[in-house]
């Protein structure tokens, strides 16, 4: 449903009882004379024995610069929500039965670490960003890279607004970079191996450590991580256009129908330009038969254009095969548009996985451990 978020609050809402747990101590920002030209943080992670008690969050104490000083400090504070409550995030929140435990665990963690506020404070605490997910469970058949490769042939810059496009650690991971949000899809239990191996500096999430134990009684089924990454600035729109009001509370965004909703929107858009998969130019008479049936009417001249577009769009990409093909833009369109239409005249095999991820999308049934782990070998945290 959801795993990161990160909470505001204000100075008035919270007290720091161990100020120098934070580097640098927390008592330089709250001196007056200090942090006055330029943004100061102190930041607070969690040492190895406070790990071994339990998942805590991170916690960033912020100074603004030429700020009314009852405004100019917040803390800000970030935790996965399925760690939180589970230690691991392959095991997915149930909704809004989970938040009230959810809360309760991370009062709790922010209180062994020194921070007194108050449980209502932190209901209705602002959000600055948020992550929506969806663990996705594959046949094994489909191996993650598969359908992540097939994401690299696709150009969604201009559709998406991004400002950058990752694929990463061979196949296992695409990232979509825009200003305000970020989308990614990766192999769940890859990533956890890269973890143990590596640490999370080649991890796509950190603090690992403590579901580091499920490579020992994982079934080693294959998951689909899928993430949409939002900061407030991205949310305060994209909940006007999907119809969700009210306010961007820690509260009012712990919804288990807002997460099914969002995440239906970017899958909308990412998958729109993949019906390059449902098409198979191995098979030149299928293909000529399925273009002949949708434009009874091109000239032979027209069809050879539009099958010699698909092959090569289909193995280098639609940016590359305007690249390599040397297409205009007028052609390049035309011809984007008539593959387009071939879309829904026929289901390839491996077109049709894409329409089970939705599927699981839309039914947005949680990951339990059953599901990813034999539970008789779990480790359990001490």
């Amino acid at each position: 449903m959801l795993d990161t978020v990160v909470l505001t609050l204000p100075e008035k809402d919270f007290f720091i009882r161990h100020g120098d747990r934070f580097t640098p101590a927390a008592g330089f920002l709250q001196n007056p004379m200090y942090g006055t030209n330029q943004m100061v943080k102190a930041v607070y992670n969690p040492t190895k024995a406070e790990k071994r008690a339990g998942y805590k969050p991170r916690l960033t104490l912020i100074k603004r610069p030429f700020t009314e000083r009852l405004k100019a400090i917040f803390l800000r504070i970030e935790f996965s929500a399925p760690k939180m409550l589970y230690g691991n995030n392959f095991v997915e929140l149930r909704g809004h039965d989970d938040f009230m435990p959810v809360l309760t665990a991370l009062h709790t963690a922010l209180t062994s670490m020194g921070i007194e506020v108050a449980l209502e404070t932190l209901k209705t605490a602002n959000v600055s960003a948020i992550h929506y997910s969806k663990n996705i469970l594959l046949e094994r058949e489909t191996p993650c890279f598969l359908l992540i490769r097939e994401l690299e042939k696709l150009d969604l810059s201009a559709k998406l607004d991004l400002t950058q496009t990752d694929f990463r650690n061979s196949g296992q991971m695409v990232k979509y970079h825009a200003s305000t949000y970020e989308i990614a899809l990766y192999d769940k239990v890859k990533d956890l191996q890269q973890a143990r191996i590596y640490g999370d500096k080649r991890s796509a999430e950190i603090d690992n450590a403590h579901q580091l134990d499920l490579l020992n009684s994982l079934k080693l089924p294959e998951v689909l991580r899928y993430e949409v990454r939002l900061k407030s600035k991205k949310l305060k729109p994209l909940l006007t256009k999907i119809g969700h009001a009210g306010p961007l509370t820690f509260q009012n965004l712990f919804n288990a129908s807002l997460s099914r909703a969002i995440l239906l929107h970017f899958w909308n858009q990412i998958t729109d330009g993949l019906y390059l998969l449902n098409l198979n130019s191995d098979d030149p008479a299928a293909l000529i038969a399925r273009i002949k049936t949708a434009y009874p009417k091109k000239r032979q001249t027209s069809i050879l254009q539009l099958i010699g577009f698909a092959h090569t769009a289909e193995k280098l990409g639609i940016r590359g095969a305007k690249l390599h093909l040397g297409l205009n833009n007028q052609t390049f369109y035309r011809l984007k548009k008539d593959l387009k239409a071939l879309d829904g005249t026929h289901t390839t095999p491996r077109f049709s996985v894409l329409k089970a991820v939705k599927e699981q999308i839309i039914e947005f049934i949680p990951l339990i451990a059953d599901d990813v782990v034999k539970t008789d070998l779990l480790k359990t945290e001490n």
